[in-house]
């Protein structure tokens, strides 16, 4: 299950939820769409019937057009819009309702608010839409939701040729807006959009590993194949230092953006998103800030670990996601050697038998390995592996990682 974002600022892949709660700009309330008590009519909302015109992105010519909406809801952040092709066929007010409901009032039970829609538990989570960057590109200090076709480019983007700040999101790909699917496709571009209000020039892996970590705060996980495709094949060049945006890994993204979200909460994410250095000086100075004395990598290399491990008494282990048994390591028996390539910042995983007393990594400068034990009645202990030395192995071997800033090649011998 995976999205793209033609043209358009960041990439997408999420969910959502149908929530629905009394409030909001709007008028009556009527039977709810999705969970909940009820779920506002917003046909009663103040722009309602506004015409406005957007340019949409056209998957067949690669050209933006335009397109007239008409409004459909105002809520207190948030302005929806639907094309007039697709009002109707197939979308109708009480979709849009439901849509509103979950995006402003009311989160999934999951949710790190779930008494909070998307864009409020968002702004909590990385910080408030109206940044300085976003100051008079807003809608009345609200953000515009277009519900348009694309032809297929993608099921949601932010508009990076639009002059104001507009998220659209692809009816025909979504089919429903009240869905987990269309709600965090939402969720994953409104935080695109905080962060664009404070960092317009961060690194494209940095801003997708937030925005798919926003799936994560607001309870949702429809990114599953991208997370098991990567933990299928973890030694890819996944994000950091790859030069076309289309090559990230939606999968390597969710679970980075996660991790920090479990290790920092609120105050680490935000404090990314607001901090004005880029990719892994950002982070390392929002880690710094919250009183964090890893850096960016460090946290990295901790995730690989939680990868494997995933175990609470560890220290190293996901709360979001069960991942046992999600990585499948390579098997390196005793007397024998491994051969490989790491590409840059790949994950390799590699476990031995029983009988291993020594191991000796020969790789270039940059290269990071390390290893975790098994100690009888102790929870496992982490130790950081030197490069072409070796290295006397003092129990039970349950894994060992190596990545590296860098592709090259390396070689394990194991006596």
């Amino acid at each position: 299950m995976s999205t793209s974002e033609s043209g358009g600022t960041g990439g997408s892949t999420a969910g959502g939820t149908g929530g629905s709660t009394a409030g909001g700009t709007g008028g009556s309330t009527t039977g709810g769409t999705g969970g909940g008590t009820t779920t506002p009519d917003y046909s009663n909302s103040p722009c309602y019937g506004d015409k406005r015109a957007t340019l949409v992105y056209d998957f067949t010519t690669h050209m933006p057009r335009e397109a007239m909406a008409t409004c459909r809801a105002e809520g207190e952040r948030t302005l929806v819009y639907v094309t007039d092709e697709l009002w109707e066929n197939p979308f109708t007010q009480p979709e849009v309702n439901a849509f509103m409901a979950g995006f402003e009032l009311e989160g999934r039970p999951e949710s790190f608010r779930s008494d909070l829609g998307v864009l409020p538990t968002n702004e909590l989570a990385f910080g408030p839409l109206s940044g300085p960057l976003n100051e008079g590109r807003l809608t009345d200090d609200k953000l515009p939701i277009f519900i348009v076709n694309s032809g297929g480019a993608g099921d949601g983007y932010l508009c990076g040729w639009c002059e104001a700040v507009e998220l659209h999101l692809d009816g025909p790909l979504l089919r429903s807006l009240h869905t987990d699917q269309a709600l965090s496709i939402a969720a994953h571009e409104s935080a695109h959009a905080i962060h664009r209000g404070y960092d317009a020039s961060e690194a494209v892996w940095v801003d997708e590993s937030l925005a798919q970590a926003a799936m994560t705060v607001n309870g949702f996980f429809t990114d599953q194949a991208w997370l098991e495709a990567f933990l299928d094949v973890p030694n890819v060049a996944w994000g950091p230092g790859v030069e076309d945006p289309r090559s990230f890994d939606y999968g390597a993204g969710l679970l980075f953006g996660t991790y920090l979200w479990e290790q920092g909460g609120p105050e680490l994410l935000t404090a990314i998103t607001t901090e004005p250095l880029d990719e892994w000086a950002g982070i390392d100075a929002a880690l710094a800030a919250t009183g964090d004395p890893r850096d960016g990598f460090g946290v990295f290399t901790d995730m690989a670990l939680a990868m494997y491990l995933d175990d609470p008494a560890s220290g190293y282990s996901f709360s979001s996601f069960d991942l046992v048994d999600g990585v499948v390591p390579a098997i390196v028996e005793t007397g024998a050697s491994y051969e490989d390539t790491l590409a840059a910042y790949g994950l390799v995983f590699v476990v031995l038998d029983d009988q291993a007393r020594e191991l000796t990594l020969d790789a270039p400068d940059g290269v990071t390995a390390r290893i975790a034990y098994d100690y009888e009645e102790t929870p496992p202990v982490v130790a950081d592996v030197p490069l072409r030395e070796p290295f006397t192995l003092d129990g039970v071997v349950r894994v060992l990682v190596i990545t590296g800033r860098a592709t090259t090649a390396f070689t394990l011998t194991v006596d």
